[in-house]
């Protein structure tokens, strides 16, 4: 029988003794509420010390489970423990075992299980000395890979404070998302637009035709055909590295491999600026070299016309498997699925301007007709503009080309963002933004030069996104 049982035992059988001293009996009896009353006081001890020590093993695995602790892990619970223990009893009692459950790059999994054992000097007094104390936490913390396009628009309306502004809040962009902690685990596509985009030398030999058959520098005669230029075959050496798209191209999958005319140098707006961008202002893909990226945003140069929907192609592509191993850069498995629970994919598009048609130069074998920005008569029309009413899902010109690469992304999870930089209110620049972004929290409407507010406000929603634990 335990101890507090048998004493009421014992009790309840003087009480029956009518025999015995009524006194005596009382004051047995009212022993074991005076006992119950000061054991109150035990009670509140170990209450307290299980509390104490709950809060110091949740703190020690929260600690060692951060992401942004490089520490080692047990080392870590050892020293936060250390550290939060009291110098008095019951405190050099305490023991703990700890278990480091998940440990990868981006992935921590830590639990800690902590006892100390009380002293109980009132219920002693029926037999109980001691009490052990115990405590269990776990902490859980992992960082989802984050692959990102920054589609950015340099065309030739961006001239001045406002391309100034630009590099300036994309360069602290890319230094945030690419900080110590998480540029192990992000991958940044950088895809500047102009008329088109220049896809660099590499990409662009795996899909341009440059075989036997290719025209080189046609003629008028041969290229004067609208809207049939991007199906044939043309070549323009040291016109840059930017191709033609077929309407089959406007999507998530991958463009043929030799297969693609070269567009021509020329420009349509404005002479200063050729409507392939220029070296300076070709993509970056898959990396997460910050310096680099840095460096390759403020050396950005103006490029003619508003392709849009080829930016937002590029920067689809980028993040679409189709293209994993193919796009170079610092991450050979990239991109991931579009399914990949451990990964989430970003897109981040800004223009200051409605999207333009894809014009060509009527006699691209011409350098100076080619060049003649003031004689719109000398080019022709490759791809409509459009209307913001089209049908992206059937109509061919660069307004749906833009809302079917936007509802593409949408569908595979892509998260968008999209910064509309000093555009008319109503404009189709701001209709095509709106529609695009994933939500219209994730619509930002810069009036001024604040682009830095914009990028700020969407880095901070990335890292919200990709945290969890």
């Amino acid at each position: 029988m335990k101890p507090l049982a048998r004493f009421f035992s014992s009790c309840a059988a003087f009480w029956h003794n009518a025999s015995g001293n009524f006194g005596i009996m009382t004051a047995l009896c009212a022993t074991p509420l005076i006992v119950l009353a000061c054991g109150s006081v035990d009670v509140v001890r170990m209450t307290s010390a299980k509390q104490r020590l709950q809060a110091m093993a949740d703190s020690a695995t929260l600690a060692a489970a951060s992401l942004s602790n490089s520490a080692d892990m047990e080392l870590a619970i050892d020293e936060y423990m250390g550290a939060n223990q009291p110098d008095e009893a019951p405190w050099d009692t305490l023991t703990y075992e700890s278990s480091i459950l998940t440990s990868s790059l981006n992935a921590k999994e830590v639990q800690v299980s902590a006892t100390v054992t009380v002293k109980t000097p009132f219920l002693s007094l029926i037999g109980i000395d001691t009490s052990t104390v115990t405590a269990d936490s776990t902490a859980v913390e992992s960082a989802s890979n984050i692959e990102i396009s920054m589609v950015l628009d340099i065309s030739s309306s961006m001239s001045g404070t406002k391309l100034t502004s630009l590099k300036s809040a994309a360069s602290e962009f890319v230094e945030i998302m690419l900080d110590d902690e998480d540029e192990d685990y992000t991958s940044i596509n950088l895809v500047p637009f102009g008329g088109t985009v220049n896809l660099g030398k590499s990409i662009y030999e795996s899909y341009v035709n440059a075989s036997s058959s290719a025209i080189t520098y046609p003629s008028k005669s041969q290229y004067n055909v609208g809207t049939s230029v991007p199906y044939n075959n043309y070549l323009f050496p040291n016109a840059g590295y930017c191709i033609e798209y077929q309407d089959q191209d406007f999507d998530l999958d991958d463009i043929a491999a030799n297969s693609r005319a070269q567009v021509p140098h020329f420009t349509r707006y404005s002479a200063k600026n050729d409507w392939c961008p220029p070296e300076e202002s070709e993509v970056v893909l898959n990396t997460n070299d910050a310096d680099s990226l840095t460096d390759h945003i403020n050396a950005f140069e103006l490029s003619d016309g508003t392709g849009m929907d080829i930016g937002v192609l590029w920067g689809a592509k980028a993040l679409s498997p189709s293209l994993r191993g193919d796009l170079g850069g610092d991450f050979s498995d990239r991109p991931a699925d579009f399914d990949d629970p451990e990964t989430i994919k970003i897109a981040v598009i800004m223009s200051d301007g409605d999207i333009t048609a894809q014009f060509r130069p009527k006699e691209p074998e011409d350098d100076a007709d080619a060049m003649d920005a003031q004689n719109s008569s000398k080019r022709q029309t490759v791809v409509n503009k459009g209307n913001t009413s089209s049908s992206s899902s059937s109509s061919n010109n660069a307004i749906a080309y833009f809302k079917r690469i936007c509802e593409d992304m949408d569908d595979n999870g892509i998260q968008i963002y999209t910064i509309g930089f000093k555009i008319t209110s109503g404009s189709t620049a701001d209709t095509l933004l709106e529609y695009c972004a994933s939500s219209s929290g994730n619509y930002y409407f810069v009036e001024g030069l604040d682009l830095d507010d914009a990028f700020n406000s969407i880095a901070a929603s990335i890292n919200s996104l990709r945290i969890s634990g």
